[in-house]
C-alpha cells in the first residue's frame, strides 16, 4: 500500500508541474514583431535607411540579414575625427545578445551616410559571424586574423575589412544608378 501511494503522489506531482510549465509557456506574451536589430538614435538616420533600402539591393539585404543575428546595433550621428566618417564599436553582451554601436558623421551627404552606414553594416555582420567576438578585446583579436590595421595609435586601433570596403563601394555605386535611373 505503501508504494502506490508513493506512485500516486509521484504521479500527481509531475501531473501539477506539467500544468505550470504549459500554463506559464502558453500565458507568456507571443512578439509577432520582436524589437528590430537596427536601432537609430537619431531621426536623422530614418531617412538613410529608407533611402538605402529603397536604393540599394545590398543594402537592403545587409540589413535584412542583420534581422537573423544576435547582435543588436544602435546607430548615432556622431563629429567624428576628421579622418573618420564612420565607425564601429563593442558594447557589450548580454543574455545571449551581442550589442554595437555604429557612429556615423553628422555632417555627411545622405549618399555618403548611406555608403557608410552599409560599409558599418558589413562590420557588425562579421562580428555576427564570429561567436567568439564578446568584449573589445575579443573584437580585435578577431580583426587582427581576419581583417587588416588601418592605422594603430596609442589609445585606438582601426581595422577593416575587405568585405566592408567592397560593401561601402557597392552601395555608393547602386546610389548613382538609382540617381541616373530617374
Amino acid at each position: 500500500m505503501r508504494c502506490l501511494a508513493g506512485i500516486v503522489i509521484v504521479h500527481a506531482a509531475r501531473a501539477v508541474l506539467s500544468c505550470i510549465v504549459i500554463t506559464l509557456a502558453t500565458s507568456a506574451p507571443i512578439r509577432a514583431d520582436p524589437a528590430p536589430r537596427l536601432r537609430l538614435t537619431d531621426p536623422r538616420l530614418r531617412l538613410a535607411v529608407a533611402a538605402g533600402r529603397q536604393q540599394s539591393p545590398l543594402f537592403r539585404t545587409l540589413t535584412n540579414q542583420l534581422e537573423a543575428t544576435d547582435v543588436v546595433v544602435y546607430v548615432q550621428c556622431a563629429r567624428l575625427p576628421g579622418h573618420l566618417a564612420g565607425d564601429l564599436s563593442f558594447m557589450t553582451a548580454a543574455a545571449g545578445v551581442r550589442y554595437v554601436l555604429v557612429r556615423i558623421g553628422w555632417d555627411l551627404p545622405l549618399p555618403r551616410k548611406i555608403a557608410i552606414l552599409g560599409h558599418e553594416l558589413q562590420h557588425a555582420l562579421e562580428v555576427a559571424r564570429s561567436p567568439d567576438i564578446v568584449s573589445a578585446r575579443t573584437m580585435a583579436a578577431a580583426y587582427e586574423r581576419f581583417g587588416f590595421v588601418k592605422s594603430r595609435g596609442p589609445e585606438r586601433t582601426e581595422f577593416d575589412t575587405l568585405a566592408a570596403v567592397d560593401a561601402g563601394a557597392t552601395i555608393w555605386r547602386e546610389l548613382a544608378e538609382w540617381d541616373d535611373g530617374e
